[in-house]
């Protein structure tokens, strides 16, 4: 390891080759061990969460949606041309039938929503577990790409037929024969019991608000009456839930498709009577989610009913000043 020589009375030592290697690695070591972050590469991708409302149950020719949310570092933009389009086939037995995506500001953070609607073309005889396969992801900002993963998730597919039935069991329903009526008195009581049925249906429709005496109702008045119905018992986290999807469908109704948070700056553009409500709408959003994901107990929101039922009054008003 070591060689040393004289020269005029002195002993000089010398390192072999080697042995500076190895002291040179060890070095490396050392620094890489008292600085981690040196030895880390830097991830922007923060967390990453797939949820689906209804997993179980499904049988073929239902619909199956998954939700992924990507948490990133603020200025990173997802690369929506890597996403999957609107009716190509994720495998053999699923089809994507709706893809949305949206993004919202959380301080340091965007949070990303990727909403996908998925259409299963699959028959079973008995219950089976399938999964929905990963989704690559793509990110970039300044030029840098950064690439992740959704991973895969599983669901449970459902026979129609009852399972344990063999397929000679398995029999098609024939179409039933007319029943012939001699007597004409049965044709009487068929005529009353229409006309019953019709006149009941007028006044349900009457009451409820239904087409066609709501042609001149505006469904933000709709919601704005339904949720007054929610507040005249003692709130409930389900009540919440209740009032806050009718006034999302009214915002639904009125644009015309299922209005994301992400699409509320083009919902202002296409209607410029709302923009007044603007502030108003993107908190409501904001709260939504929170209340739509929360387990139990209703999260603190700045949203209680009697706001929401105001802000479907002042949408009603908004919407008038346009006519």
């Amino acid at each position: 390891m070591f060689t040393s020589l004289r020269k005029k009375g002195t002993r000089v030592i010398f390192l072999k080759k080697e042995s500076r290697i190895n002291i040179f690695g060890i070095g490396l070591c050392l620094i890489a061990l008292a600085f981690p972050s040196l030895a880390e590469p830097h991830n922007p991708i923060h967390a990453m969460e797939v949820s689906s409302p209804r997993d179980y149950a499904i049988v073929m020719g239902d619909t199956l949606t998954g939700i992924i949310r990507v948490k990133t570092e603020i200025g990173y933009q997802l690369e929506t041309a890597t996403l999957p389009q609107r009716g190509s086939a994720v495998n053999d037995f699923l089809e994507i039938r709706e893809i949305q995506n949206d993004k919202q500001a959380l301080g340091n953070e965007t949070l990303y929503r990727i909403t996908l609607i998925y259409q299963v073309f699959k028959g079973v005889r008995e219950a089976e577990t399938l999964t929905v396969p990963a989704l690559p992801l793509r990110f970039v900002r300044n030029g840098q790409r950064v690439e992740t993963t959704a991973p895969a998730w599983n669901f449970t597919l459902t026979p129609i037929i009852p399972a344990n039935t063999p397929d000679e069991a398995v029999v098609l329903r024939g179409e039933m024969p007319p029943p012939d009526y001699l007597d004409t008195s049965h044709w009487r009581w068929l005529s009353a019991y229409l006309a019953v049925l019709c006149g009941l249906g007028v006044y349900a429709a009457w009451s409820l608000g239904l087409p066609p005496f709501r042609r001149n109702v505006q469904p933000f008045v709709r919601a704005a009456t339904g949720i007054k119905k929610l507040g005249k018992k003692s709130a409930t986290p389900e009540d919440y839930r209740q009032g806050a999807k009718l006034l999302h469908h009214a915002l639904n109704e009125t644009a015309g498709h299922t209005l994301l948070s992400g699409q509320l700056r083009h919902f202002s553009e296409a209607y410029p009577e709302f923009q007044d409500c603007m502030p108003e709408l993107e908190r409501f959003f904001i709260d939504s989610e929170k209340i739509f994901y929360a387990n139990d107990d209703l999260p603190h929101c700045g949203f209680s009913l009697s706001k929401l039922e105001g802000l479907c009054y002042k949408l009603a008003k908004a919407g008038r000043k346009k006519r």
